[in-house]
């Protein structure tokens, strides 16, 4: 596997997340939900770590249905703990830990893993594949690039104020 196939499956699993987050909230808010994650652009990168993350835990439990669900609903379940406070918030959702973890998401991420596994990592392994080897070199430059500077250029503009009040959603703007 090489570095640079893995940084382009990174930020497509961060681009198919942040599309999942925006169209779940969408649908949850009645209303378009569009600034996910810590950056302005489509990238919502802890799916990308979480991705990556059961490409190497996982795998072992892939065989498996009831272990694989079981499995990815407790990664997930860790991950959101760890990075909870930054990125959901779930206290007005039944059955949650300080807002941070919720039982609907929890088992959601279950059926998630399950998916992954048996579908979507197969269709994302394909399009990068498909990705012309010079091509895929430079994607795997320009991405964590521009994340870098997007991620940098947004704290900078929190830390200073300069950033829009917008109506939010928990720790999300809306419009």
């Amino acid at each position: 596997m090489k570095p640079y196939t893995m940084i382009n499956w990174f930020f497509m699993y961060s681009f198919l997340g942040y599309l999942l987050e925006c169209t779940v909230l969408s649908i949850e808010y009645r209303r378009p939900v569009v600034d996910r994650g810590f950056g302005h652009g489509p990238f919502c990168v802890i799916y990308g770590f979480g991705a990556l993350g059961a490409m190497f835990l996982l795998t072992p439990v892939a065989g498996d249905p009831v272990k694989l669900y079981t499995a990815s609903m407790v990664m997930a379940t860790v991950m959101i703990r760890l990075f909870g406070s930054f990125w959901w918030d779930y206290s007005t959702k039944p059955f949650n830990y300080r807002g941070i973890i919720c039982l609907e998401s929890s088992l959601a991420w279950g059926l998630l893993g399950i998916f992954f596994f048996h579908f979507l990592d197969r269709q994302v392994r394909q399009a990068v594949g498909h990705i012309p080897v010079k091509a895929g070199h430079v994607l795997a430059w320009v991405l964590p690039l521009y994340y870098l500077l997007d991620l940098l250029w947004c704290i900078h503009r929190r830390l200073g104020g300069e950033e829009d009040e917008k109506e939010t959603v928990g720790r999300l703007k809306v419009y």
